[in-house]
């Protein structure tokens, strides 16, 4: 339905500040955590960079996925069956979200919480030469390159189907996921929403709701998003979708109310992981969806108020790993503190894709469907515990956190060694300072979860390795959005509206409200991909970029990228570092990079959203609204190949969120913009399709423009103008 929006109505808006603080509480008894042979923190310049081992151990629990610990545990419950979506009609396949009021909403974004102090220190912000040129330094193309993009999902969408927030129908950030296989490419989006493409990028779906794909409106339950999917094509194949449900109702505010909020307001026992399997080889279904309790375990420290943040995906021969951060919402974590580590586990991919019961008819836990965890939580790094830090003696700062599974894009590329292997990549910077560190984890002995009854399971382990003096990188993860990216300047109604509303500050109070800039968020792994018997992975980074005609730098955001070889870890359980590099454009900004590799030319392609305001020089005639941008490298070129970026699809207006202005007069002068917490990148039958966050028309003016949903001709929202772009090119 179309609505005008009074001025309370915005007033109430643009005010409100989405956020989820987690205050430490008092001491709380906890398990102690499991030593491990940790390198000291490394100050070494690239080049010299030096590998040592994180340890070996035995997961924390492997055995029966209904329980997920020895006893009083209930993980996993499943299968419950929900039908195919390929014949439903567009209405049909939105109705699954309940009704409710609407309201705008930003879903929060978490990270281990740093004391004031810990934000002090020595910073170093990596630097690269553009003039001359050197690798890390890179020209902006006015071609595609070789792609071919179409437009995705978008806020009009979106909106269509969410119900999540009362008051208002748009949420940002618009999260991408994407996965393909058997002729279907797959964009999943925040706020729970699936559009399926042929190979070809010929849209053969109306957008689905995974609240209906789900079933989780007869549970009245709610969708979270964080969404995932994979492609798999083990046992005739199977599509993975995942994201975060919520046994809060929509109708009642949803996760807001239940999962995504500190204190008070926490919900007991509302916030789990749905994960949906195709019963076949088709996205349309049917699906077997099962549901993973986040507050499985009575004994671990904040249940029953535990909350699984940026849930991740991948599957190896034997095992489907899913990733997850845990936070107490209401009381107190590991050693009193507000973050549990990140949490790994290994499901018996086989159970899943066969949709075999979780539990027996007589109730008990089913022997033959089995899992593996690892509670990172319980892992020492190299600065400390989760329990407590070695600089300031405090809980929650130095745990293992976003650590990503490397998602193969075929069998051909699975690790079959010891017993069958899966990889995961982080970085550390616990102390938001940067860092020049890279951790890789390996699961091993995967075959064994399907040994009868676990029997076997005692020889499955959970291993690292820390490589210190790789190339440096720096975004502050202590700002509410990370540092901000500038864009170019052009048309902003709602900021325009802002202004209108009277919640622009200053003397005098400016006319509209000034936009914030794009969101980076963190120089955290947000994807990880496994291919040519290497893992590949590229995070936010700020750069200094030195131009000879000038004598001072411009300070830009990049991204830098690592290359992990895994071909010498069967014969030696060894990983090493085998690239690196960064990616800069020239005067401008990037985020959000995601990077896939090809089966066999060594060649990859990093993708990412490219902006800008041109820099000090107002270079590219002011700058770049947000676009779908690429470059492409090997695993030892050491930056882009040619030095260039090519655009896939040119971003037509600046962000004009409701995000931008959130700050006026929510939290003083610093407003909170949100952008896609991560973007997607896969190699599938010779190309890499990659899915990135853009602007995809042109912003309107009043009266064209209303604070409506579908306004400006039904291109945009009143209240956000997010878009997707999905694409394919030839590394």
């Amino acid at each position: 339905m179309r609505r005008r929006v009074s001025l309370i109505s915005l007033l109430s808006l643009l005010s409100l500040v989405v956020a989820l603080a987690v205050a430490p509480g008092g001491a709380t008894a906890a398990p102690v955590a499991k030593a491990a042979p940790v390198a000291k923190a490394a100050a070494a310049q690239a080049g010299a960079v030096r590998s040592s081992s994180l340890g070996q151990f035995p997961p924390t629990f492997a055995g029966p996925a209904a329980t997920g610990c020895a006893s009083g545990c209930h993980l996993l419950t499943g299968p419950f069956p929900t039908p195919s979506t390929a014949h439903l009609p567009a209405s049909q396949a939105l109705s699954g979200q309940a009704k409710s009021p609407d309201r705008a909403g930003a879903l929060p974004l978490l990270r281990p919480g740093v004391p004031a102090r810990g934000r002090s220190g020595a910073i170093i912000i990596p630097t690269v030469s553009c003039q001359p040129l050197r690798a890390g330094c890179d020209n902006i193309a006015a071609f595609a390159g070789g792609a071919t993009g179409v437009k995705g999902i978008n806020a009009v969408d979106s909106a269509k189907h969410t119900t999540i927030i009362p008051k208002f129908k748009d949420v940002e950030p618009p999260d991408q996921g994407l996965c393909a296989g058997n002729g279907h490419v797959v964009e999943d989006n925040n706020i729970g929403e699936i559009l399926i493409f042929s190979t070809a990028l010929k849209r053969v779906s109306p957008i689905i709701s995974l609240d209906t794909l789900m079933g989780l409106t007869a549970r009245h339950w709610s969708s979270g998003g964080d969404t995932s999917c994979l492609y798999d094509p083990a046992n005739g194949g199977h599509w993975f979708f995942t994201e975060f449900a919520s046994a809060s109702p929509e109708s009642k505010g949803g996760p807001f109310a239940g999962c995504f909020i500190s204190g008070a307001g926490a919900v007991a026992n509302a916030c789990y992981e749905a994960i949906a399997v195709t019963k076949g080889s088709s996205p349309f279904g049917p699906y077997n969806v099962y549901f993973l309790h986040a507050d499985y375990n009575p004994a671990e420290p904040g249940s029953p108020y535990l909350l699984n943040d940026y849930a991740k995906i991948s599957a190896t021969r034997d095992a489907f790993l899913l990733f997850y951060d845990e936070f107490p919402l209401k009381t107190p974590g590991l050693g009193g503190g507000g973050f549990n580590g990140a949490q790994e586990f290994a499901f018996d991919k086989n159970a899943l894709e066969r949709g075999m019961p979780v539990t027996e008819p007589s109730g008990r836990a089913n022997p033959a469907f089995t899992v593996a965890i690892e509670n990172m939580g319980l892992l020492a790094t190299p600065d400390g515990t989760c329990f407590s830090d070695n600089k300031y003696f405090e809980p929650g700062i130095t745990c293992w956190f976003s650590v990503i599974p490397a998602v193969p894009p075929n069998p051909g590329q699975y690790d079959n060694g010891h017993g069958g292997s899966g990889f995961m990549l982080a970085t550390l910077d616990f102390y938001n300072l940067g860092g020049n560190r890279l951790a890789a984890f390996d699961w091993t002995g995967l075959n064994k979860l399907s040994s009868a009854a676990c029997s076997a399971c005692s020889g499955i382990r959970f291993g690292g390795r820390l490589f210190s003096g790789v190339l440096r990188y720096y975004d502050n993860p202590g700002l509410p959005s990370g540092i901000p990216a500038p864009q170019k300047a052009g048309p902003i109604p709602l900021g325009d509206e802002c202004g209108k509303a009277g919640l622009s500050v200053g003397t005098p109070p400016p006319a509209t409200c000034p936009e914030g800039g794009i969101a980076t968020n963190s120089d955290q792994v947000t994807q990880a991909s496994q291919a040519q018997g290497q893992l590949w992975a590229a995070v936010d980074t700020e750069v200094m970029q030195t131009y000879s005609s000038n004598n001072v730098p411009e300070q830009h955001m990049g991204a830098v990228y690592w290359v992990v070889g895994t071909r010498g870890f069967d014969r030696t359980g060894r990983l090493s570092l085998t690239g690196q590099g960064y990616v800069s454009p020239m005067h401008e900004e990037l985020e959000f990079p995601a990077i896939a590799a090809g089966a066999r030319n060594g060649r990859a392609i990093i993708s990412f959203t490219l902006n800008g305001n041109g820099g000090e020089f107002v270079a590219d005639n002011g700058g770049f609204y947000p676009s779908s941008a690429f470059g492409r490298l090997t695993s030892r070129s050491g930056g882009l190949l040619q030095s260039t970026i090519n655009i896939a699809d040119l971003g037509q207006s600046p962000q004009d969120g409701f995000t931008e202005y959130q700050g006026y007069p929510g939290t003083p002068g610093f407003p909170r913009p949100r952008w896609g917490d991560y973007g997607n990148a896969l190699f599938l039958g010779g190309k890499v399709y990659f899915a990135s966050e853009y602007i995809q028309y042109p912003n309107c003016r009043p009266p064209e423009f209303t604070l409506t949903i579908g306004t400006c001709g039904g291109t945009r929202d009143g209240m956000a103008n997010w878009g997707t772009s999905v694409n394919y090119v030839t590394p």
